[in-house]
């Protein structure tokens, strides 16, 4: 599968190289060119780096992985460019501030990927996963999980069938076991 990665930081990077170990296409990108590069490098397999934009365009699937806050930024930037596609979002609404952090405050009682499809619009398919263990985490529980040892769960949210089918593999193949949570209502 190609996997276009927002975001090549703390968790675009580990997701990506478990994807790419995996024997997906994967093609990083952030604001930084240089971070892009160095992740794709440090994947090894068939990953490049690149801006945003393309990596957008390049995915089957899509993974936002930037700041809670940053994402509506983010989202404005590629400017349409996510329309029909699956995004999964692995972001909680947390911020840091003064090197802490924080709890954001989701608007209108929604969940926070319900937020986040509000933000994406109605053409994007969201699917929330990759957002229960921590960035540091997902690498090492990941690649034991595809070296055979011991699978964590990975739980996945999405309103749309379709699109939580194609992101399945995805998890499963990065070393969790898939567990399906439901709709993004009932999304952690």
């Amino acid at each position: 599968m190609r996997v276009g990665i927002v975001g090549s930081g703390r968790l675009g990077s580990p997701l990506g190289r478990l994807f790419a170990a995996a024997g997906h296409d994967v093609f990083f990108s952030d604001a930084d060119p240089a971070r892009a590069l160095a992740a794709a490098r440090a994947a090894e397999g068939r990953a490049r780096g690149g801006e945003p934009g393309q990596a957008a365009r390049f995915g089957d699937v899509v993974v936002l992985a930037v700041g809670w806050e940053a994402f509506p930024v983010v989202v404005a930037e590629l400017d349409g460019t996510l329309a029909g596609k699956i995004v999964v979002d692995p972001s909680n609404p947390i911020a840091e501030r003064d090197g802490a952090a924080v709890v954001v405050a989701v608007p209108d009682r929604l969940t926070s990927p319900q937020y986040q499809q509000h933000v994406l619009g109605s053409e994007v398919r969201l699917v929330r996963t990759f957002n229960t263990k921590y960035p540091n985490e997902l690498l090492e529980l990941g690649t034991a999980g595809q070296r055979g040892g011991a699978r964590a769960d990975m739980p996945y949210w999405g309103d749309d069938d379709e699109a939580k089918k194609a992101v399945l593999p995805l998890i499963e193949d990065a070393g969790f076991t898939a567990i399906d949570g439901g709709g993004l209502s009932e999304a952690l």
